[in-house]
């Protein structure tokens, strides 16, 4: 209501605004054109007068007053040789108190005079003029047909008044219904989500505007707080369900020590068994801490140019003597000089469980490479294998947390792919995988041209 009644003041007052300034622009024209024709006329007198003395100037007043009925030119002779002063037609004036106009000083040529008339709200302007000669007169116009179109337009700009408001209330109505139904919605929809509807959205109208914009943002803002929402809890049963293995075996440790009793051998035994296992859950934690925010967007990237070759080169290095173990050959395939914008200790972190992942599935007397390119995508960095490959039934789970092929023996965390893709997706880029037509695993990071500060 507050609205539509601000809507209405405004076109009221607009609607005032422009009355005002219709009725003071036709004030001034109406005045304007009525000295005008008062100036010709008292002109057309002073010629009269000159050119054939007083009879030719009253025959152009008798002339004025036959064509000028309904408003005719007051007409007033001050001073002519010694007479007494003249009003000619005075039965038109009798309304008027004409004391003002009698004697007036000398030195009066084209001076405005007004005379009031008593009980009325109309006027009479008059304009003087002086002869050489001594002939004195005075010409003027009665200000009442000027009041009355002044009147009739008041009387019309009243009338319209009314309707206009009405008009502007029930505008301001509709106005004000549209422009809160947004508002209205977005508050149903905050009283669906505080009753616990976290599916509930706000309506959007499409049209583009800022209250448009405000129920896109809403929408995107609730979708985030439920995908933070849906991240944590996705950590919390995953930690409550992968921590309840190692932490039986540390009470288990734990246990077994205090029942062998004060033996020194056999508590530092179960110290070092518990360090194992904690630095085991402390890094399942941060793994899965790491996932879940890179899964939510807040995971932090310090980002800047490196030497992705060298970076690459080192790792490989690394896991070359851990593949020596087993007699698996870590080959590469790297550019040189690749230098670009990223978080060298998270992508180390990525290609670390990639090249640990190819090693460990990776039987005796085969090959792990590991290439690093630019590409029309990004920089491409791909891990590939001369294993078992992917169980075709696990390709499409490889990438959850904690998730442990059907056929997998070996001992791990199931967190190494979901960190890698996690990585990725963090620096906008992707992970992803599959099995080579010749046999074993590729896996193919991208980070994106975008991420990239510079390229040697």
């Amino acid at each position: 209501m507050r609205i539509a009644a601000g809507y209405s003041l405004l076109t009221l007052l607009s609607f005032l605004v422009l009355m005002a300034i219709g009725y003071g622009f036709l004030a001034a024209n109406l005045a304007r054109g009525e000295r005008e024709q008062v100036s010709i006329e008292l002109q057309s007198l002073r010629e009269r007068y000159l050119a054939g003395g007083v009879p030719a100037f009253e025959a152009l007043v008798l002339a004025n007053d036959r064509f000028r009925r309904n408003n005719p030119f007051f007409t007033r002779i001050d001073g002519w040789a010694g007479e007494v002063p003249r009003v000619y037609f005075p039965q038109y004036w009798r309304e008027f108190d004409l004391t003002p106009l009698e004697r007036l000083p000398a030195g009066m040529e084209g001076r405005w005079l007004e005379v009031v008339s008593p009980g009325q709200a109309h006027r009479l302007e008059v304009l003087c003029a002086e002869l050489p000669d001594g002939f004195r007169f005075q010409v003027g116009i009665s200000t009442e047909d000027r009041g009355a179109v002044l009147r009739r337009l008041r009387e019309t700009f009243l009338f319209a008044a009314l309707p206009l408001l009405a008009l502007g209330l029930a505008g301001g109505a509709l106005l004000a219904q549209r422009s809160l139904r947004p508002v209205r919605d977005l508050v149903q929809t905050v009283e669906s989500i505080k009753s616990g509807r976290w599916e509930a959205r706000a309506p959007r109208s499409g049209n583009g505007d800022e209250l448009d914009d405000l129920g896109r943002l809403f929408n995107e803002m609730i979708e985030r707080i439920n995908q933070l929402i849906r991240g944590m809890k996705g950590a919390l049963d995953s930690v409550a369900h992968d921590l309840r293995t190692p932490m039986t075996r540390f009470r288990n440790r734990a246990e077994e020590a205090l029942q062998r009793g004060p033996d020194s051998r056999a508590c530092q035994g179960a110290l070092q068994a518990s360090v194992e296992e904690s630095e085991q859950i402390l890094r399942m934690l941060g793994m899965l801490m790491d996932i879940s925010e890179a899964e939510t967007g807040t995971l932090r990237l310090s980002l800047r140019e490196v030497d992705v070759s060298a970076l690459a080169e080192n790792l490989a290095e690394m896991y070359g003597m851990v593949g020596e173990e087993k007699a698996v050959a870590v080959e590469t395939r790297i550019a040189p000089g690749i230098r670009w914008a990223l978080d060298p200790e998270r992508v180390s972190q990525a290609l670390a469980n990639l090249l640990d992942n190819a090693v460990k599935y990776t039987p005796a007397g085969g090959r792990v490479e590991l290439s690093l390119e630019p590409a029309e995508g990004g920089l491409r960095i791909r891990v590939a294998d001369t294993g078992p490959g992917i169980d075709p039934g696990d390709l499409e789970r490889i990438w959850e947390r904690l998730y442990r092929g059907r056929h997998d023996s070996a001992k791990g965390l199931g967190l190494g792919l979901s960190l890698v893709r996690a990585v990725a997706v963090a620096h906008g880029g992707q992970a992803r995988g599959w099995n080579r037509p010749e046999g074993g695993a590729l896996f193919e990071l991208t980070l994106p041209v975008s991420a990239s500060l510079s390229k040697m």
